[in-house]
């Protein structure tokens, strides 16, 4: 539950004792008994999984991704994952080892167990080491990847070269997205057949965009259910110190399936389909973070449509003090990282979540959040502050005093039109994204410039000396009118006309961009963007995004766009009008004076 007093100091004033009925209805009603207002996460269906089954795993492989630094307990690992997995065949692992030359190297460790393994039992399966005449049972499935630990330089940067040995992977065709994928730590244990228990509880969750993370229970309580109630920690509460941490934990109990949280994750268990793993990989440029990893992964899970769910059993535990113990395996914070690298990772997270103490230049935090590592765009940064609580941009716990941790509505979003299994390309070098014009299911979308297609238009903002006042008064207009096009999203998104809005809109997508062969959803942002299209046909001017300008297809002038698809002055906004009938009084004025003055000139002369 985490200590009262320092509960209290991060925000929360809302109390940290007491028991809340899970209600599972409440993540699709909010506590509505109106029908209209009922709307659920999606559920798997044959549009996601690529001809494979929407329960269980067959045709699927299970991807294990496990940092490990210095760490004696890594080979038990690989032996406790594989002897105790009912489909240890269909399991592949990536281990970036950071080790000193006398370390414990992982895989020839392990190798030595299994042997020794089959010595005790004399061989046969798996959990009896493998058969006789296999001198290293599963060597082929697991992959090594092994920097010095004079390199290391934290876990994020760990796991973010794990990501891209992922994604290297995933460009072979090694990983579908379809695949299972965990991430955990190199000092686990395993409950029997843990592996397909793992598949069924995430199957529980009814949720394609669904991940299981929390903070697994000590290995001591192997094989026990916890207090006689199924306890499982509870992730939903964090603090400020350099970064958004997790300061505590509530406990679950008895759960019928995972419960949804206000999206705080944790790294020592994520359990997803790999969709999620290879689209938001962990970041490795943040040498030398340790609080603000979880959170910032959080975020983007979130961005991105996905969703994180309390496990309601727990079949993956960690040796807490056989890690902990170990001065070899907390030495991480003396690699090659220094002050300024950590001062830079600091400003990178920041930027991204609107933290103080981030990048200033609007135009560029925008460049980084979407970039590679960067937010996704489903769901907007301000739904992240109202559904996890969490007062990102002044650093507070807390945005009402209030925790999270009950029961918790599900957040809407669209989901990409290439579908579920569509992984977005980013520059090599720039990290910028390619995948350009924005659709217009997506937060980024611009009509003005994704609209004109991918390279036409600048997305450069055009500054000008313009008065405060009047610069507010148009982010107020601009504010306005994306208020209303979300409104009228809002009632299209409703389960009422979700689906008859669904047919008429694909059709008329089908129509307009033939191209495309994914019509899994057509969203509400779909519906606002068509509109605004045929609006722009017949000469009316959008408010763009506030943090886009544009530079071909209309003309900038700060916030003031002036659609060129119509001609003469009745056509112009009332600001131009105005500017050109005071522009005209203007020069009028200026001849009549400079025809006085040459009067007066000449007057002066004949005098």
């Amino acid at each position: 539950m985490g200590n009262p007093e320092n509960l209290k100091r991060a925000g929360y004033t809302d109390g940290v004792s007491g028991n809340i009925a899970y209600d599972p209805e409440f993540e699709c009603t909010g506590g509505s008994l109106d029908p209209k207002d009922r709307q659920c996460a999606y559920e798997t269906s044959e549009s996601h999984t690529m001809g494979l089954e929407t329960t269980g795993w067959d045709g699927r492989i299970m991807h294990l991704n496990m940092p490990s630094f210095r760490d004696p307990l890594c080979p038990r690992t690989l032996k406790y994952l594989f002897t105790k997995a009912k489909r240890p065949e269909a399991i592949r692992v990536r281990v970036l080892q950071q080790n000193m030359d006398d370390d414990v190297n992982c895989l020839e460790k392990y190798c030595e167990m299994m042997a020794e393994l089959r010595k005790e039992t004399g061989g046969g399966d798996t959990s009896k080491g493998g058969p006789a005449g296999d001198d290293c049972p599963h060597r082929d499935q697991i992959f090594i990847h092994s920097i010095s630990a004079k390199d290391a330089a934290g876990p994020t940067y760990a796991r973010g070269l794990i990501g891209q040995d992922m994604h290297a992977a995933y460009l072979k065709k090694e990983i579908s997205p379809q695949d299972f994928c965990m991430s955990t730590d190199s000092h686990m244990d395993f409950e029997p057949e843990w592996d397909d228990k793992m598949v069924k509880m995430w199957d529980q969750a009814k949720n394609e965009y669904a991940v299981l993370s929390t903070y697994v229970a000590n290995i001591d309580q192997l094989g026990k259910n916890l207090n006689g109630v199924h306890e499982v920690p509870h992730l939903c509460m964090v603090t400020f110190t350099s970064q958004v941490r997790t300061t505590a934990t509530k406990c679950a109990r008895n759960l019928s399936k995972p419960k949804l949280t206000n999206a705080v994750w944790g790294a020592g268990l994520s359990f997803s389909k790999c969709h999620a793993e290879l689209k938001v990989p962990v970041d490795p440029h943040t040498p030398g973070i340790f609080d603000g990893e979880e959170f910032n992964r959080a975020a983007r899970f979130f961005t991105y449509g996905y969703d994180v769910y309390t496990p309601n059993r727990v079949f993956v535990l960690h040796d807490y003090p056989g890690s902990q113990h170990n001065p070899k395996t907390s030495s991480w914070g003396h690699g090659k990282f220094g002050h300024e690298d950590l001062q830079n990772a600091y400003y990178r997270l920041n930027t991204m979540l609107d933290i103080p103490g981030g990048e200033n230049n609007k135009e560029k935090a925008l460049q980084l959040k979407r970039s590679k590592y960067g937010l996704g765009d489903r769901r907007t940064l301000d739904e992240l502050i109202q559904f996890s609580g969490v007062d990102l941009r002044n650093k507070r716990a807390t945005i009402d005093g209030k925790n999270r941790c009950g029961n918790v509505q599900w957040v809407p979003f669209i989901e990409h039109p290439k579908g579920v299994n569509f992984i977005p390309s980013f520059d090599d070098i720039t990290e910028e994204p390619l995948d350009l014009p924005y659709e217009k299911s997506s937060v980024w979308y611009d009509p003005h410039i994704d609209g004109a297609g991918a390279g036409l238009i600048s997305r450069e903002i055009v500054e000008d000396a313009e008065d405060p006042n009047e610069r507010e008064h148009k982010i107020a207009e601009e504010k306005a009118a994306h208020a209303a096009f979300e409104e009228e999203a809002k009632q299209l998104a409703g389960s009422s006309h979700h689906v008859d809005e669904h047919k008429r809109l694909a059709a008329v997508l089908e129509a307009e961009e033939a191209e495309s062969v994914h019509k899994e959803v057509v969203s509400s942002a779909e519906a606002a963007a068509i509109k605004a299209k045929r609006m722009e046909k017949d000469g009316a001017v959008i408010f763009p995004p506030l943090l886009r300008g544009s530079s071909q297809s209309a003309l900038a002038k700060g916030r003031l766009f002036l659609s060129q698809k119509k001609h003469g002055i009745q056509h112009l906004p009332i600001q131009v009008k105005v500017s050109v009938i005071v522009m005209i009084f203007g020069l009028c004025a200026a001849i009549i004076t400079s025809k006085r003055s040459g009067r007066r000139k000449k007057e002066s002369k004949k005098r």
